[in-house]
């Protein structure tokens, strides 16, 4: 045999031996693998806690319904409609008998809902319910007696107020407002619920006009 057939087998056993030691390398990496050789396991990711903002842009989503119910329910009852009535004939009937019948002078916003007259006697009582601009009802009544005669829990001096340059006597309940003044020798009461009674001063000043 050649030197150089030496040379070539010899280089060819030493390419057999390096592939098998890749081979047996390779192996070793995967039999470690099998034996127990686990991979990481990747971090559980956690859930990030919720932000001031994003919580207040939920509250907002919950109360835009119902900020916009609350307004359009305010403008519905603001547009409702009355009964107006017819005072006139009450009005007359009341002067026949000598009663001033006052006819407040008040913005085409007030409506006169209701009205009775009573006659006991001598005693003449005209009573005229508003309905005021702002939504309240209040009512105006005028009489040739005394405040009794109007309403008989309307006792004592009252509370002392000044509307439309006039003096008034004022009482108040738990559910109203009464104020109470003499006008032209007669009794004069005006009265509101409790959350009307911002109403009285501008009936008040209406009385005052007209009388």
């Amino acid at each position: 045999m050649s030197s150089e057939e030496v040379k070539v087998g010899a280089s060819a056993a030493e390419a057999a031996d390096a592939a098998a030691g890749g081979a047996a390398e390779d192996g070793a990496v995967e039999d470690g693998a099998a034996e127990g050789g686990t991979a990481p396991a990747a971090a559980t990711a956690r859930p990030k806690p919720r932000r001031l903002r994003d919580m207040a842009m939920s509250m907002a989503v919950l109360l835009v319904p119902i900020a916009v119910f609350y307004v359009g329910w305010q403008w519905v009852a603001s547009d409702r409609q009355v009964s107006v009535v017819d005072t006139s004939e009450n009005h007359a009937t009341a002067a026949s008998l000598g009663l001033a019948a006052i006819e407040p002078e008040l913005t085409d916003e007030w409506k006169a809902i209701s009205t009775d007259l009573a006659v006991e006697g001598e005693t003449v009582v005209l009573r005229t319910g508003y309905y005021s601009p702002e939504g309240h009802g209040l009512q105006l009544v005028e009489t040739n007696g005394t405040a009794a005669d109007v309403n008989e829990e309307l006792t004592g001096a009252g509370t002392p107020v000044e509307a439309a340059g006039i003096e008034w006597a004022a009482y108040e309940s738990a559910t109203s407002e009464t104020w109470v003044a003499e006008i032209g020798g007669e009794t004069v009461a005006i009265s509101a619920e409790t959350d009307g009674a911002g109403d009285l001063a501008e009936l008040a000043e209406g009385v005052a006009d007209a009388a």
